[in-house]
């Protein structure tokens, strides 16, 4: 047998933990892990601002990736399509010099033939012409490499933009993912804000009336008793829910459509309510379970 000071103690234990679980801010119905914001509108306004503004910036983002993107494929079709450009001109800079090889100089008149070289009246003469041959062969060969140069930068910078509109391209659809995951949540969080608007009302009333809150398991004996506890229950007797609303009741507590469709968290604030500013009036028989 326990010694009356442990007893004591264990009362005393007892006795705050009640108290705890009684608390004026215990949710009506008992759940696992009932969700805080469902009873603290602030906290659930500041979530609901959190996921538009999250979703805001993803939009923002969104658009300047869109944007780099535009650019960048602009710029990569620019390349693209003046690739013909370039090598027209470089063609013609082939061409020129091809011509300039066959003339031994400016002005002597027609493009020189091979036989004109080799019937040259001096050694002399000859040197000189297969020299301005040389030169231009060379200018030649240098506008070959100096096209095929400008045609390896350009296949380059075309490969380096494709790599980088796939990369942005990546990041647009991470960014569509994340968009439409936080679009997602905004109807719920609205939700959750309505549920909390709904406590704070019966929080107010709660103050005005001075009116003892019900504890979780005497809301419990409350809805056992008018319904066993069936959030969806609808028999057609006018009475409807797990705290058995009439309509008439239920749109005095805002609440719209059949109170049997309503979620169980919107029945349990709108009873609260309910209870908060008319005690357990509305439950003639069943309200014996209330304080």
């Amino acid at each position: 047998m326990r010694s009356r000071p442990a007893v004591a103690l264990a009362t005393a234990v007892m006795l705050v933990v009640s108290t705890m679980l009684t608390s004026a801010r215990a949710q009506v119905q008992e759940h696992d892990a009932p969700d805080p914001a469902l009873f603290d509108l602030d906290l659930a306004q500041a979530q609901l601002d959190q996921l538009h503004f999250e979703a805001d910036r993803l939009r923002m983002e969104l658009a300047d990736a869109l944007e780099r993107v535009d650019g960048l494929t602009i710029e990569r079709d620019f390349i693209s399509l003046n690739d013909q450009a370039r090598n027209d001109v470089m063609q013609k800079a082939r061409t020129d010099a091809r011509n300039m090889a066959i003339n031994a100089y400016i002005g002597i008149g027609p493009p020189l033939q091979g036989a004109v070289v080799l019937n040259a009246e001096s050694a002399n003469d000859l040197s000189y012409r297969n020299g301005l041959l040389r030169q231009q062969t060379e200018r030649l060969q240098e506008a070959a490499r100096t096209y095929a140069v400008l045609a390896g930068e350009a296949d380059e910078s075309v490969i380096a933009l494709a790599d980088s509109i796939n990369d942005e391209t990546r990041q647009i659809e991470a960014l569509n993912r994340a968009l439409t995951r936080v679009v997602g949540q905004i109807p719920h969080a609205e939700w959750v804000v309505s549920i909390a608007e709904i406590h704070r009302m019966a929080d107010e009333s709660f103050a005005r009336s001075q009116r003892a809150e019900p504890t979780a398991e005497q809301w419990r004996k409350l809805r056992n008793c008018e319904s066993t506890e069936t959030y969806d229950i609808d028999t057609g007797n006018t009475f409807y829910g797990a705290y058995q609303f009439t309509w008439d009741t239920w749109g005095t507590v805002y609440g719209e459509g059949n109170p049997a469709h309503a979620p169980p968290e919107e029945q349990d604030a709108r009873a609260r309510l309910l209870y908060a500013r008319r005690g357990s009036q509305p439950w003639p028989i069943c309200g014996r379970f209330l304080p």
